[in-house]
């Protein structure tokens, strides 16, 4: 990794913490605003409907007019949500916050791990699309983390993570404007939206990357926003902090995955991730007949280890198997996925409100492991092999074989 790469890695890591601070808080948002379990996991949801499209066409917008025209206005963007949900003095702005919140980070997250990318050295591209697939994670965990223990020990606890995340944005826009720009020519942009698939493999993405991406981010927003009203409510959990541990387990702990996810196959590490994956979700369930927090904890661990093999596997083969200039494209396609797992959680949410919130959990068990078996078995067979893209310098396209 380049001082580049590590730049522009560190404001990955501050501007995706802001995006997950709400799941400690979700029960205490619950409580104070009189919210049901479906209108606790819209909100949660919310900013989803505001980053699928936005990741269509800003992918595509980077990749014509450069990576930090398009990351300067997320950073700015993602700091006035923070300031909208710290500020925030009933549901209409919660609301307002959480759709800015998924502008900001639809413009941000395709575009930022193709930032990390391309900062590298040519032979170091794959280790840089790891760290860059599970240094978002990190953040991630550590907004409901640091969050967690602040609402339960600060005071404030809905305004404090706000504000504080907000004023952590300076050292993001400080570390973009210090990288490089990495796409040197620039074009006109044409409002176009396209996805940067590798000629062949649509359907291997439509029917590995895809799918995988979306269990991902179903198991994901499930523990982030099902699951801490369960805590709550089934397990009587009372301290907002464990909350927050749930939350920074399941993302954070997929930032060891490079440690060992990349010595893997990229594709094997895809595979067994999913399968993995909707097995440790049986632990949630039990851990109602268990009475005990503790299967949540070690599901989140697990789940959180898992996730990040999926999403090292899925980075490095968008990462390695275009150009340069498709790479933000096909980055922002697997994010859009991977966001779009999100959704289903509403319907759990309101689910539980008819059945309970155990039975709610036993369907989302029973659905990861339809998507799993379809990845494995139906996508496994579509996409064979992982196709590197090959560079070709001047004088060698006529090169005899």
């Amino acid at each position: 990794m380049t001082r580049a790469s590590w730049a522009a890695f560190l404001a990955l890591l501050i501007f995706t913490m802001g995006t997950s601070i709400i799941t400690p808080l979700l029960p205490l948002y619950q409580e104070r605003f009189d919210l049901s379990n479906g209108e606790a996991t819209l909100l949660f949801a919310t900013y989803t409907g505001a980053v699928v499209p936005t990741m269509l066409i800003m992918g595509n917008v980077s990749d014509s007019v450069g990576r930090k025209r398009v990351l300067l206005p997320a950073i700015a963007i993602m700091t006035a949500a923070s300031l909208v949900l710290g500020l925030a003095g009933g549901v209409p702005e919660l609301f307002i916050g959480r759709a800015l919140q998924g502008v900001a980070i639809g413009s941000f997250l395709g575009v930022g791990s193709a930032f990390v990318v391309d900062g590298a050295r040519p032979d170091g591209k794959a280790i840089a699309a790891g760290f860059a697939g599970v240094g978002f994670r990190v953040g991630f965990g550590l907004g409901p983390g640091i969050a967690g223990l602040v609402a339960e020990y600060a005071a404030n606890p809905l305004r404090t993570p706000w504000l504080g995340h907000a004023a952590l944005m300076l050292v993001a826009a400080a570390a973009v404007l210090v990288a490089p720009e990495t796409i040197a020519s620039r074009v006109r942009w044409r409002a176009r939206i396209s996805v940067g698939v590798p000629t062949g493999q649509m359907a291997g993405f439509a029917t590995f990357l895809a799918p995988a991406a979306f269990l991902l981010s179903f198991m994901d927003g499930t523990v982030l926003s099902v699951v801490p009203l369960y805590m709550v409510d089934r397990l009587g959990v009372e301290n907002i902090a464990l909350v927050g541990l749930v939350g920074f387990l399941v993302l954070a702990a997929g930032g060891v995955a490079p440690l060992f996810g990349g010595r893997v196959d990229p594709r094997r590490a895809v595979m067994v991730g999913v399968v993995l994956g909707a097995a440790s979700t049986l632990l949630i369930v039990a851990a109602a007949g268990a009475g005990t927090v503790a299967f949540v904890l070690v599901a989140a661990a697990l789940i959180g280890l898992t996730n990040g093999v999926i999403l090292v596997g899925a980075t490095v083969i968008c990462g390695i198997s275009v150009p340069i200039e498709e790479r933000g494209k096909l980055m922002s396609a697997l994010y859009m996925c991977a966001y779009a797992g999100t959704l289903p959680t509403v319907a759990l949410g309101y689910l539980s409100e008819a059945i309970g919130l155990t039975a709610a959990l036993g369907v989302f068990s029973a659905c990861a492991f339809v998507l799993a078996a379809f990845v494995v078995i139906v996508g496994g067979r579509t996409y064979r092999t992982v196709t590197p893209y090959v560079e070709v310098t001047p004088g060698t396209r006529d090169a005899p074989a």
